[in-house]
C-alpha cells in the first residue's frame, strides 16, 4: 500500500535530511539538505514523501503562488518504480494545489525521460513549452519539456 506523508510546513527542517536522502538515490546530481530546508522555507512550498509498505520511496517538491502550482522535483526510488508511487505523488500535488487554489500545475521533464513523460501524460499533462539544453547528462544537454496539467475537480 502506498501512502503519502504531507511534510507540515512548520516541521519542514525535521524532513529536509530524507527528502535530500530520497532526492539523491533518485538523481545522479543530489540536492542537500540546506537547498532543501530553503526551498521549503518558501512561502508556498510544500512537499510529500510516498511510503511502501512501510519504507520511504519517493518524495516531491513544489509549491504553489498566484493561482499555479510547479513540481520543483520529484522522484521514486529504483526499486519503487512501475508499483504507482508516481501516480500517488502526482495525485497528492494535485490535492494540495487544489486545496492552494491552483487551478494548474507545471512541470519539466527531460526529453529523453520517457518513462516519467509518459506518466505526466497519463495524469492529464500537455507540452505548453521546451528549454533547449536545460539539463546536463552523460550524453549531453538535453532540452527540458515545460508540462502542464488542470488540476482536476474532486469530483473528476
Amino acid at each position: 500500500m502506498i501512502t503519502i506523508t504531507a511534510v507540515d510546513p512548520s516541521a519542514a527542517a525535521a524532513h529536509a535530511a530524507a527528502l535530500a536522502e530520497l532526492h539523491a538515490a533518485c538523481f545522479p546530481t543530489p540536492w542537500s539538505v540546506s537547498e532543501i530546508a530553503k526551498l521549503l522555507a518558501m512561502p508556498g512550498a510544500f512537499a510529500g514523501i510516498a511510503v511502501f509498505d512501510g519504507d520511504p520511496c519517493g518524495f516531491h517538491l513544489s509549491r504553489s503562488a498566484g493561482g499555479e502550482a510547479e513540481i520543483v522535483s520529484i522522484g521514486a526510488q529504483l526499486q519503487a518504480r512501475r508499483r504507482g508511487v508516481g501516480g500517488a505523488l502526482l495525485q497528492n500535488v494535485f490535492d494540495v494545489s487544489r486545496g492552494s487554489g491552483a487551478t494548474a500545475v507545471f512541470v519539466e521533464v527531460a526529453a529523453d525521460n520517457v518513462a516519467a513523460a509518459a506518466l505526466y501524460r497519463g495524469a492529464g499533462f500537455v507540452q505548453v513549452g521546451r528549454r533547449a539544453g536545460y539539463y546536463a547528462s552523460d550524453t549531453g544537454a538535453q532540452d527540458a519539456l515545460v508540462l502542464r496539467a488542470d488540476v482536476p475537480s474532486v469530483a473528476e
